[in-house]
């Protein structure tokens, strides 16, 4: 993950706003004062309380031109666990010091706050970072922020509104060991795909001309000898089937809240199967039917990892569509000798019979039920298990925190920091506990 560097100071807003009227109250009395019954005394107090104004907003008006602030997100990339940090930076380049600056963040990221009031002496800069436990997955900003200062008397008010926002995705973590395996799809060697792979595989199906940018590995040298033309290989994807990953997210269906949650386990599950399937070299696709269908077509290779990881993130379980519904429309994108892994909550067996037409039209399905009881649901999963198994279909049941929560996943990994050695290398060492 690249660090990414200070942002220019965008285009904000800067404010001066007058923040005590009774020293403001009590100059315009004594200025009548000063005019009805002229005395030593009203001119003296007409002086001090006129240079208190004029020295306070002075002393904020050369904050305003040399007061800036800038913040730097460390990573960009970060799962529910992990630790997320910002470094923060406040330079004075006036002459005079910022006796409080308060910084005031409207970062939506659950669980971070950044309000923190520090003090920063004339020509210097204050650096320090804020950090925090990723403890939602979803999508976030960073930002519109704002800084705000002070004059000594505290009658004009200084601040700095940052309109910039940074989108953050965080992602659901990875779980290394899972107890259910990937199917295999069309595993006979057989069948071969009717799109061709981008990729050099071991089934070599035909050859054509060569076209600039062809790997020259590809090239068919005795072909190309016989036809006095080059020719290059082309290649079918391998004969082990693509794998969709399908979850249930309909509301009705679902049990728990936040972490301990039907849909939270749901999506963990998908997220550690999605990247066996492409550490595996599989092609993987994710269909998610909330209240914003999330639905990203097979592929492989670590970009597909990332698509899914990010619908995932996404993924709400808010849905009105059913399970059956949801298993009819993806039999409309699944070839044959597809697998599809089937991860739901739901105790109802309406959605078998589509389950069975998928299977008649050479869709492989495997199903993982989520085990309501454990969940704190009142129905039992058991029978809907059993039923599924009669019908030939794989099935498995997992309950509430047999492969871990989400953050509880994640912590168990640790948490990475940069450090420099003696020598000045820069290395990364994993901590147990945030620092």
């Amino acid at each position: 993950m690249d660090e990414r560097p200070f942002p220019h100071p965008p285009s904000n807003k800067t404010s001066i706003t007058l923040q005590l009227r009774l020293p403001l109250v009590g100059f315009v009395l004594v200025l009548a004062a000063a005019f009805l019954l002229p005395s030593r005394v009203w001119n003296t107090l007409l002086i001090g309380l006129g240079g208190l104004f004029v020295v306070g907003y002075i002393w904020v008006r050369q904050l305003a031109a040399h007061l800036h602030g800038s913040r730097k997100l460390r990573f960009g990339w970060v799962a529910v666990g992990d630790q997320l940090e910002e470094l923060f930076e406040l330079r004075n380049n006036s002459a005079i010091p910022a006796l409080w600056v308060e910084v005031i963040d409207y970062t939506t990221i659950p669980g971070y706050k950044t309000a923190v009031v520090r003090s920063i002496p004339p020509q210097q800069t204050d650096h320090w970072r804020e950090t925090a436990v990723c403890q939602q997955r979803g999508q976030f900003s960073l930002g519109p922020w704002a800084i705000r200062s002070s004059d000594p008397f505290g009658l004009f008010q200084l601040t700095h509104f940052y309109s910039q926002t940074e989108e953050i995705i965080i992602h659901p973590p990875i779980h290394g060991q899972l107890p259910i395996p990937l199917p295999t799809g069309s595993s006979s060697g057989q069948a071969r795909l009717r799109q061709r792979s981008w990729q050099a595989t071991t089934n070599a199906a035909t050859v054509r001309d060569y076209q600039h940018g062809d790997p020259l590995r590809w090239i068919h040298w005795p072909i190309s000898a016989h036809r006095n033309s080059l020719m290059v290989r082309e290649f079918d994807q391998d004969a082990t089937g693509d794998i969709w990953i399908l979850l249930d997210c309909e509301a009705a269906v679902q049990l728990g809240s936040g972490a301990q949650g039907t849909i939270e386990q749901a999506v963990l599950l998908a997220a550690s199967l999605a990247a066996r399937a492409v550490r595996q070299n599989r092609a993987v696709g994710l269909a998610g039917y909330g209240r914003s269908p999330q639905i990203v077509h097979t592929g492989r290779g670590e970009g597909q990892q990332w698509r899914i990881l990010r619908a995932l993130a996404l993924l709400d379980a808010e849905g009105r569509t059913n399970l059956q519904t949801a298993l009819f429309d993806l039999g409309r994108v699944a070839r044959r000798g597809t697998a599809v892994i089937l991860i739901t909550p739901s105790a109802q067996p309406n959605w078998l019979p589509e389950l069975v037409r998928l299977a008649q039209r050479g869709v492989e399905s495997n199903v993982v039920l989520l085990d309501r009881p454990s969940f704190g649901g009142a129905e039992s999963s058991v029978g809907l298990g059993t039923a599924v198994r009669q019908l030939g279909f794989p099935c498995q049941r997992i309950r509430q925190g047999e492969v871990g929560t989400p953050l509880e996943t994640q912590q168990k990994r640790g948490f990475w920091e940069f450090r420099v050695s003696g020598t000045g290398k820069v290395v990364t060492v994993k901590s147990p506990t945030p620092p």
